[in-house]
Order: C-alpha cells, then structure tokens, then sequence
C-alpha cells in the first residue's frame, strides 16, 4: 500500500505529493496524520526550508474529505475526524517552512481547505476551484471559513461558501485566492522557482514573517512584536553582511543610505 502522501527532496526544498490518485486524492485520517508526521520530521531535521505540496495524478489536487471514509463515520468519531483535519492544516499553516501549494484540476472542499493552509497557491490553467459542501447539505468545516474572509473579503467568502460555485483559474486569480496561474502543467516549474528564492532567505526573517502575517491588527502588540523581531534579526550573523552589500550596491548605483 503506497504512502498517503509521498516525499522527495531537492536540496532544502522538500516536495510533499497527496499520493491517493485513484481518490483524487481525497482527505481522510492517514492523510492528516501523514501531513503532521512529515511537518514534524522536516523540521526536526532542519535542512529543509521551503515546502511544495502537489497532487499525484492528472484530475486533481484534491478532490476535499474522502466522503466513503467520511460515511463511516458518525458520532464522536466524525468529531474527532474533523478535529483531526483542523490540528493537521493549522500544523502547516503555522510551522516555520514556507509553504507553496501547487494546484491543478479539483480543488474542491477540504482540498481548498488545505491548500489555503498554505502561504502561496501557484495554480494551473486547468483548476476548478470551490466548497461544494452546502450543495451537499453540510459546511466547510477545516478552516475555509476562517481563512478564506481575510484572504478574499467575507462578501467573496460567504458566496464561494453559500453558493457553492466553482471558480476557474482567472477568477480565482482576480479575487485573490491564488498568487499566480500558469500555463497547463508549468505550475510545478514555477513552484519551485519560488521555492529556490524562499530557501535563499533567512530561515528566521521567514519565520517572524509568518507570524506576523497571521498576527491581529493590534498597533500595541504589532509594533511590540515587531520590535522584538527586528531585534532578533538584526543579531542573526548574516545580517550585517548583506547590509552590508545592499547599501555598497545602492551607493555604486546612486541610491539613498538608509
């Protein structure tokens, strides 16, 4: 039986692939539970510094929550699905890699919900996009509700929900959900031309960017936070030097000393 979710490596970039094909790779427990194995293990290891996660197959990133493994369930144990689906993508929204999801085909339900975990969403011209789970009598429950408001405005949000429609790429580019889209099977080239950079900045910068994207809008705490960071980036040893080189290439070209 083939891995739920399959790893390769490249350097400091790991690629994570949702390797249940003959599900449209469909969410149920061994892949949540795989998500946080793996996030664990990367960042223990502590040579991997960006995450790409992708889809086997041609038909789909993810097709959302594995409704066959869904029907088993009732009760407490659909709750604790649930949950579980929630401690897996909050797990990688807020672990420290940057990640990039890579989107192509369905990218329905909970598979939306899992790529909107993720710091960038780079998509091909062929997704279809959306949260057919109102269709189905049911809500999204794994976090699009919480995330997608701040990403698209709640207006955008609460039709993509109630609604239940799908979006194409140039749709979904318009209104934010997705960075970029390219081409029909160029995304993954994109990806990990972006990756690449990310894995050539600061590990720590990276981090506290994170945080910071996902901090309230506070000024006190913002500005406290943001004191401490800069703090803690300016004593990283790297620092020094590259301001070093920033303000040395900016005075050859005519540029203003900070």
């Amino acid at each position: 039986m083939s891995a739920p979710l399959a790893l390769t490596r490249d350097g400091p970039i790991a690629h994570l692939q949702l390797n249940r094909p003959e599900r449209l790779n469909a969410i149920d427990r061994s892949v949540c539970e795989s998500l946080i194995a793996q996030l664990d293990a990367l960042e223990a290891d502590g040579d991997a510094r960006v995450l790409v996660l992708s889809g086997v197959g041609d038909r789909a990133f993810s097709s959302g929550a594995d409704l066959k493994h869904m029907r088993g369930l009732e009760g407490a144990d659909l709750r604790r699905f649930i949950e579980l689906t929630w401690v897996a993508f909050e797990r990688l929204a807020s672990s420290p890699l940057p990640s990039i999801a890579v989107l192509h085909g369905y990218v329905l339900g909970g598979g939306l919900e899992l790529a909107l975990a993720c710091d960038f969403r780079i998509a091909d011209a062929t997704v279809q996009i959306g949260l057919p789970e109102m269709t189905l009598g049911s809500v999204p429950g794994s976090g699009a509700l919480q995330r997608l408001p701040a990403l698209i405005g709640p207006a955008r949000a609460a039709e993509l929900a109630m609604l239940g429609r799908h979006l194409d790429a140039a749709e979904a580019a318009e209104i934010g959900l997705v960075n970029r889209v390219t081409l029909s099977g160029e995304a993954i080239a994109l990806a990990l031309e972006w990756a690449m950079t990310l894995a050539e900045r600061p590990p720590e910068a990276l981090r506290y960017a994170k945080i910071a994207l996902r901090l309230g809008a506070s000024p006190a705490v913002a500005a406290a936070f943001h004191g401490l960071v800069s703090d803690s980036c300016h004593r990283a040893r790297d620092y020094r030097s590259r301001t070093e080189k920033f303000v040395s290439a900016s005075d050859k070209s005519g540029g203003d000393r900070k």
